[in-house]
């Protein structure tokens, strides 16, 4: 991939929350966010963190909390808790918003769109989870007021699915999703491939 340009650049983090740790496909996630994370400080990339964070009673969270039961009943992701907060391995720095939101894109009801406007963002590295959901429609989101996306292939996990009682496992719904995402809405790279770019090894 080409060179990024640091100062245009943010690295946002969506779902790295406590609550959501023990979620297939979670943890794995953590060593490599954690390292581009340090990469991206120390190459001065705006970082972002994006939580879910719902009202005790779920009555904020509309038709989201009608297909999460746990999230419409209050019993996760509750606004105020340990459990909205970024897990301690990807703690924020000083400086570094952490938006809540109460949808799944991290643009919805958010300060996201006007923050990266203010410092002269253009291009979006999306990491997180989930891939087919919340990473998802941030991606689209931001295609659609015409930043430069990237979605992390090693740095996103999914939600595996179902439909007419026939499992699709998590390994099929990423590679699904990235390849539409890849076909109209954003660029899928590794880690390793934007760690590069924006300058802290080899070019990709």
């Amino acid at each position: 991939m080409n060179r990024l340009d640091p100062k245009k650049t943010a690295l946002l983090i969506i779902n790295m929350t406590n609550d959501l740790l023990g979620w297939e496909g979670v943890r794995p996630l953590v060593p490599r966010l954690e390292k581009l994370l340090d990469e991206a400080r120390q190459r001065s990339v705006t970082v972002v963190f994006s939580s879910l964070a719902f009202c005790s009673n779920g009555a904020d969270s509309g038709q989201l909390g009608k297909f999460w039961e746990p999230i419409g009943k209050g019993e996760v992701l509750v606004k105020g808790t340990q459990g909205t907060a970024i897990m301690p391995e990807l703690s924020p720095r000083a400086g570094e918003p952490v938006l809540e939101r109460n949808r799944y894109s991290a643009f919805f009801n958010s300060e996201l769109d006007a923050m990266l406007r203010a410092r002269g963002i253009d291009t979006l590295i999306i990491g997180g989870y989930s891939t087919n959901f919340c990473c998802d429609s941030t991606a689209r989101d931001a295609n659609f007021r015409d930043y430069q996306v990237i979605v992390l292939e090693d740095g996103t996990a999914p939600i595996a699915l179902e439909t007419d009682g026939e499992a699709i496992n998590a390994e099929q719904v990423q590679k699904t999703v990235l390849a539409n995402l890849r076909r109209g809405f954003a660029q899928v790279a590794t880690v390793e491939d934007v760690i590069s770019a924006i300058g802290g090894g080899q070019p990709a």
